[in-house]
């Protein structure tokens, strides 16, 4: 426990430091990043391939790859060479499990190295968010016990265990910055360049990669993209409490949610579309249909729906009475509502408001504070959609009320 209390009092460092950076280049105009220029430079100096059609950009403050022209279905997007892949050295050497602690070191030797790092135009392009696993426990208190607080230093921990530290003391600054790089942008095969600046979004995801003997590949799929949109890959089959932990962000839609009852132990997931349409309890088939990368084709937001709807009224009566019952327990028994969290978040964001330092420790755990709550809100507004849906599919199974 000493040896990771001690690792996330270095990962508050690392990320902070880096925050920093990253506050500052976000006043910047959206339209141009001058580190992307040089890491795009710096690939095709070194054999890749950039298409000259994407760019990064801001949208509603998060940084992303979007399309500066249309972009035709097939385009292959970056050519990444082998020699440039930080864990995989080739189609035939790929990188596995038990690879990844060397991965995280050589990624740490290449971040200490510098600007002497063959690297360094990649390296110091990454940007770190603030992850569950850095916050103060006055800011992981906010979760009310929802997941993913019981397990939000997995990594570090896996790290401790399983990889050890460079020294008594544990893990170093190298090694703490390059563990959190992996774990939020590794693909894989490793760390690709340009390749993990792309955001994730199931429903909207257009890009692919693709391994080849000369290199990566990340190439349009499901159809054009037109100028103007994002770029999206997806990161699988997660649920929203993991996507929380590992990318510190919940996908719009669609999003899978799981609980666990209190009273039976049962576990009880549902996937949320917009417009408050639920399926829950999906089935193996149902998610892989979702995700299936292999589509020829995006389907729009309305197919997702009509599937969802089609789920729900596959399912027995009991199942629904089941699933809204213990939904309904699981609201009643946390401390405040999806209403109440509403009032407090506004008194809360006018509070960090008036703090005159943004980047002091007491302003970012006000900033961690106020990510908890937004996200035990959109677990427990989810859940109602939900138990709302279960309850009305049941009426209609049962032709009278519940």
């Amino acid at each position: 426990m000493m040896r990771v209390t001690s690792f996330l009092l270095l990962l508050v460092s690392i990320i902070s430091r880096t925050s920093l950076v990253a506050a500052s280049s976000s006043a910047s105009s959206s339209s141009g990043d001058d580190g992307f220029v040089r890491l795009v430079a710096w690939m095709r100096r070194y054999g890749g391939r950039v298409d000259a059609r994407m760019d990064v950009a801001e949208i509603n403050g998060v940084r992303g790859i979007v399309a500066l022209a249309d972009i035709e279905d097939g385009a292959e997007l970056l050519h990444c060479p082998w020699s440039l892949v930080i864990g995989s050295t080739g189609l035939h050497d790929q990188m596995q499990t038990k690879d990844m602690c060397r991965v995280v070191r050589e990624l740490a030797d290449e971040f200490g190295a510098g600007d002497a790092s063959l690297w360094w135009p990649y390296l110091e392009h990454i940007q770190l968010p603030r992850l569950a696993a850095m916050w103060e426990p006055s800011a992981s208190e906010e979760l009310q016990g929802l997941s993913p607080s019981e397990d939000a230093t997995r990594h570090l921990v896996w790290f401790a265990q399983t990889c050890g530290g460079k020294d008594d003391r544990g893990i170093d600054a190298e090694e703490m910055r390059s563990l959190v790089s992996f774990v939020l942008r590794a693909s894989e095969v490793g760390m690709v360049p340009i390749y993990d600046l792309l955001n994730h979004h199931n429903g909207e995801k257009n890009a692919k990669l693709r391994l080849s003997d000369a290199g990566v590949q990340l190439v349009v799929v499901g159809g054009p993209v037109r100028q103007g949109q994002e770029l999206y890959l997806s990161y699988g089959v997660k649920t929203a409490s993991t996507m929380y932990r590992d990318y510190g962000f919940v996908e719009a839609w669609p999003c899978c949610w799981n609980w666990k009852d209190a009273a039976s132990g049962d576990n009880f997931a549902f996937v949320m579309f917009p417009d408050g349409v639920a399926a829950i309890n999906p089935t193996a088939d149902f998610l892989r249909q979702l995700w299936n990368s292999k589509s020829a084709v995006r389907k729009p937001v309305a197919e997702f729906q009509a599937s969802a709807r089609r789920h729900m009224d596959s399912l027995p009566v009991e199942e629904l009475v089941r699933f809204a019952r213990a939904a309904r327990t699981h609201l009643e028994g946390l401390p405040t509502t999806w209403r109440e969290d509403g009032a407090i978040l506004g008194q809360k964001k006018e509070l960090l408001a008036q703090t005159p330092d943004a980047n002091d420790a007491a302003s970012r755990t006000a900033q961690d504070v106020i990510s908890a709550i937004e996200y035990r809100s959109t677990f427990k507004k989810a859940l109602e959609s939900a138990l709302i849906s279960s309850e009305t599919a049941a009426r209609i199974l049962m032709g009278q009320d519940l």
